[in-house]
């Protein structure tokens, strides 16, 4: 194992550090609200003028839409309420629309209208002049085709990069539109604190947890069922945050990118529902391994620990009942062991980062966010149904359990989460360090390895084609999950060592090692 440790800090420089934090957060939050009272000024400026111009378009030199017809018809017009041979080009489709005085002056900029004006049908041809005007004026005013809701939230063109993060819609309470009764949901709140690693070493953390969960790193599990609806009430209390459920990707306003939909400073509701697998079907299903975090100031809240897992788990298809005691990575793949159901996420973490405020270079300042130098390496969970609630956990994964073939209990499935911004090697090995095929791939990024070699026909798992995927070890990079099936070739002790490689040169710059043990 190798990690470089930081001798921890005094109380009086943490409390004088944390003021500074403060101060600086309330200024980014001071600065975020005037930028927001900016743009609702320029956005009600820029609704009013377009309203002006759009005002005088219609209007022109006076009511109705008698200068919209100016071009054409405006010469037959004036004519057609006086004597009748006054119409010098067409003489005869004119007078039909001028016994009917009433309508000529205003009515003849709408479509109804023109279908008043022709009570003869023998006479169809002298509407045709109606419809003229009235194209016209609608390819005129294209500038401003916006419906009226379309204000609520002013589009416009970025200057910078600079100026497209510093400007994203940050609403207090956005409404969950079309709501409905969930199957699952969950209540989280983000916090801050201090919180002591497995090496000793204490670092100010960020995350979200719930009432059942305590404040604890990572995030609490959060595990929906395919075709279910599931809430998610998140309440930053820190800042504006959201909740991005990466590799799930449902509709913008509950995807939780601040880009693409908003940023919340009160309370949302977060509505989505898994996909319902298929058997034999690569095009359909959600089940796998994901995780949730937030999306403002990613790069930097990522790593302050605002992050957690999710776990899709799949619907029950008659077709392929399942044991008791255990339950189905997707809806037509293996049978796994509940009991050492296990998961396990490389972390890397760079001190220096976490001495920043919550807006960190957001306002064009470099604050080094590019360069990530990490000091500390770790590996973070465990078996899932043993993971203990309360405040102040850090999740630290100790030891993992695999079941041996033949026993009376289903394989164990190792669920893994890479976390952190380097690339990783996980190797399987006996304790000696040779390397063991023990690890047979089922799943990456919640899509099952299927063979998909016969257009048309169903798509079995690589197992039941024949060919299951077993390795030693795993070359991944950040934010990728794996779904692995343990198959350990008798019982007895192993090894999974995870080693952190610099992103140019290859040097290992960190590794971990954790005990497997099979029976």
């Amino acid at each position: 194992m190798s990690n470089v440790n930081v001798p921890l800090r005094s109380n009086k420089s943490k409390a004088a550090k944390r003021a500074e934090k403060e101060r600086k957060r309330a200024e980014a939050e001071r600065k975020r609200e005037a930028d927001a009272r900016k743009r609702a000024a320029a956005a009600a400026l820029k609704k009013r003028e377009a309203e002006q111009r759009n005002s005088k378009k219609n209007d022109g030199g006076g009511k109705g839409g008698k200068p919209t017809q100016a071009p054409k018809p405006s010469a037959p017009a004036k004519p057609s309420a006086k004597p009748k041979p006054t119409a010098t080009p067409k003489p005869t489709p004119k007078p039909t629309a001028t016994p009917k005085p009433t309508a000529t002056p205003r009515p003849t900029a709408t479509a109804a209208p023109t279908a008043t004006a022709t009570p003869k049908p023998t006479e169809a041809p002298s509407s045709s002049p109606t419809p003229e005007p009235t194209q016209e004026p609608s390819q005129q005013p294209t500038p401003s085709p916006r419906p009226s809701n379309d204000d609520e939230v002013p589009r416009h063109r970025f200057r910078s990069q600079v100026d497209f993060s510093s400007d994203q819609l940050d609403l207090d309470r956005p409404v969950t539109e079309f709501r409905q009764t969930p199957h699952s949901s969950v209540y989280l709140e983000v916090f801050n604190r201090d919180l002591r690693f497995d090496d000793g070493a204490e670092f100010e953390m960020w995350s979200f947890d719930s009432p059942q969960s305590g404040r604890g790193f990572p995030g609490p599990l959060i595990r929906p069922l395919e075709g279910k609806i599931f809430h998610a009430t998140v309440h930053p209390s820190m800042g504006p945050h959201t909740i991005h459920w990466h590799g799930l990707e449902p509709d913008p306003r509950n995807d939780g990118v601040g880009h693409t939909s908003f940023e919340i400073g009160g309370t949302y509701t977060y509505q989505w529902a898994p996909e319902p697998g298929r058997p034999g079907d690569p095009n359909y299903g959600a089940a796998g391994t994901y995780f949730y975090h937030c999306h403002v100031n990613t790069t930097l809240h990522a790593q302050m620990g605002m992050f957690g897992p999710v776990i899709v788990d799949p619907v029950v298809h008659p077709d392929y009942p399942v044991t008791p005691g255990a339950r189905r990575a997707f809806v037509d793949g293996p049978e796994y062991d509940i009991d050492t159901e296990s998961i396990v996420i490389p972390y890397s973490l760079d001190p220096r980062w976490h001495e920043m405020h919550h807006a960190a270079g957001l306002s064009g300042e470099d604050v080094g966010l590019n360069r990530f130098e990490p000091k500390h390496f770790y590996l973070m969970g465990g078996e899932l149904v043993r993971r203990r609630s309360g405040d102040n956990r850090v999740w630290s994964l100790s030891a993992l359990r695999a079941n041996v073939a033949g026993g009376a209990k289903k394989p164990t499935l190792l669920r893994i989460l890479n976390a952190n911004y380097l690339p990783n090697h996980m190797r399987f090995t006996t304790v000696d360090g040779e390397p063991v095929r023990m690890a047979e791939l089922i799943a990456h990024d919640g899509r099952p390895f299927r063979d998909t070699s016969v257009p048309g026909a169903p798509s079995p798992t690589c197992r039941e084609a024949g060919y299951p995927l077993l390795t030693d070890v795993l070359a991944f990079g950040a934010a990728e999950r794996y779904d692995v099936i343990l198959h350990p070739p008798e019982p007895g002790e192993y090894r999974l060592r995870v080693e952190w490689e610099d992103w140019i040169t290859g040097e290992v710059l960190g590794v971990r090692e954790v005990p497997i043990t099979a029976a």
